[in-house]
């Protein structure tokens, strides 16, 4: 029939949720019931006033049994919070370093791109490769210039039409650090791609994994995800041949997990702002949360001896 498909397989069951909601009172009192020790009870109704049970609870893990689900003998809400606002803090200084990033790279594409190829080379389908979506592309931009509030676009649907869209140092400011990253993996163009990949000292393969591995990583810190005690979703890929190479450890390195792409985004700031604040306020928050396990985060036992964190 047409408009419909049929699945091979059964289908699973699917149950009915039922869970009630909770007042704040009966929230702290199931947390006591799984063992979690709360000597204030006014402070932790505070703060589930305004962090929400649903979000504290993906930091509990670290303190409770696998096999049970209650909390380790000692867990307390205090450490729990302390966990929670070491992850906030840890998002913050994240969060402001791939903003560098960003920019950087925006800022980069736009100018290789434009001295080579004339302003509006974005909207030419020749110089993607043809494993690029350039349709769905283009009705982003378009999209995104139509919805733009930034004197600079509205000036220029005033005064041109041709183009109809912005050029491309206007458009990329637009677009998402997800679009770029996009962008500028599928550029036909290698000798521009190889240009703009020297600047970082990296080849064109490892650049490209590195941007597609911190955009997810800003999502998760724009979107309040967990970063703490969490596996990155992409495998970063770090250089392995000596003139790229950048660590001593790199063998020994987690290639999943959060401390490989803190080091691959220290080297890319370091190309470009060797003065950002990123090492220091990464360091200072390190120093004053001892009781993080850094293990669990893939930092290696004698980080603090490479290069990029002296």
């Amino acid at each position: 029939m047409a408009g419909y498909f049929f699945l091979s397989t059964p289908r699973k069951t699917m149950l009915k949720f039922t869970a009630p909601p909770l007042t704040i009172s009966e929230q702290i009192l199931l947390l006591k019931e799984k063992g979690l020790i709360i000597a204030e009870e006014e402070n932790a109704a505070r703060w589930l006033s305004h962090v929400s049970y649903f979000r504290l609870k993906n930091y509990t893990n670290k303190f409770k049994d696998a096999q049970t689900g209650n909390f380790v003998a000692n867990s307390n809400f205090e450490q729990l919070i302390k966990l929670y606002l070491f992850d906030r803090n840890l998002k913050f200084i994240l969060f402001d370093a791939i903003e560098t990033i960003e920019v950087a790279i925006k800022t980069l594409l736009s100018n290789t791109m434009a001295q080579a190829h004339g302003a509006h080379w974005y909207m030419e389908r020749e110089h993607f490769l043809p494993s690029f979506d350039f349709d769905e592309f283009m009705a982003i931009a378009e999209k995104e210039a139509a919805d733009a509030d930034e004197l600079s676009v509205r000036q220029y649907r005033r005064r041109y039409n041709d183009p109809c869209l912005p050029p491309c140092w206007m458009i990329v400011e637009l677009l998402s650090f997800g679009a770029i990253s996009k962008m500028f993996q599928h550029l036909a163009a290698r000798d521009v791609k190889l240009d703009i990949c020297w600047k970082y000292a990296l080849p064109d393969n490892i650049f490209g994994n590195w941007l597609h591995c911190i955009t997810q990583l800003r999502n998760r810190c724009a979107h309040h995800g967990r970063i703490v005690y969490r596996s990155m979703a992409k495998t970063i890929i770090l250089p392995s041949r000596s003139k790229h190479r950048f660590l001593a450890a790199a063998e020994e390195i987690d290639l999943n997990s959060l401390y490989a792409t803190l080091c691959c985004m220290q080297h890319l700031i370091l190309k470009i702002q060797p003065t950002s604040l990123f090492k220091t306020n990464l360091i200072t928050l390190i120093n004053n949360n001892p009781h993080i396990n850094y293990d669990h985060m893939g930092f290696t036992p004698h980080w603090r001896d490479e290069a990029i964190w002296k």
